[in-house]
């Protein structure tokens, strides 16, 4: 009867560590390197000197973008589909998890008022801080 005792109360414990880890808001940290970028026929494409962890990317610019696909270069140089977003105002940010050096954003739905100026890239932030 006392191994149940200690098992149902560890499980509680553990549900309780756990759901916390869900309500809490992550902590981000920008990655602070040379963002580069240039328009291309089949999208915009923002670079980083070199490959990081990005978690979450934010689009800075004016207007309302609709229907945009993410893509990330892999490590074999080709483009992965990550995120499908509707869209939304300017600016507006994405979460997303990749090991990357380069984004893609493809514009699905043409607007005339919209335009993407640049982007940030984020990563976990450091649990010490």
């Amino acid at each position: 009867m006392k191994k149940w005792k200690c098992l149902l109360f560890m499980l509680v414990c553990l549900s309780q560590i756990s759901c916390t880890a869900f309500f809490t808001e992550p902590k981000y940290t920008l990655i602070d390197r040379k963002v580069d970028g240039m328009v291309t026929f089949h999208g915009e494409i923002y670079w980083l000197p070199e490959s990081a962890d990005i978690r979450k990317i934010v689009l800075l610019g004016s207007g309302q973008l609709q229907n945009i696909e993410v893509h990330v270069r892999d490590k074999k140089r080709a483009w992965e589909l990550v995120k499908k977003v509707p869209g939304g105002r300017l600016p507006f940010e994405i979460p997303l998890t990749a090991e990357t050096d380069a984004v893609k954003i493809i514009k699905l739905s043409r607007t005339a008022d919209s335009r993407i100026e640049t982007i940030q890239f984020y990563t976990a932030a450091d649990k010490g801080n």
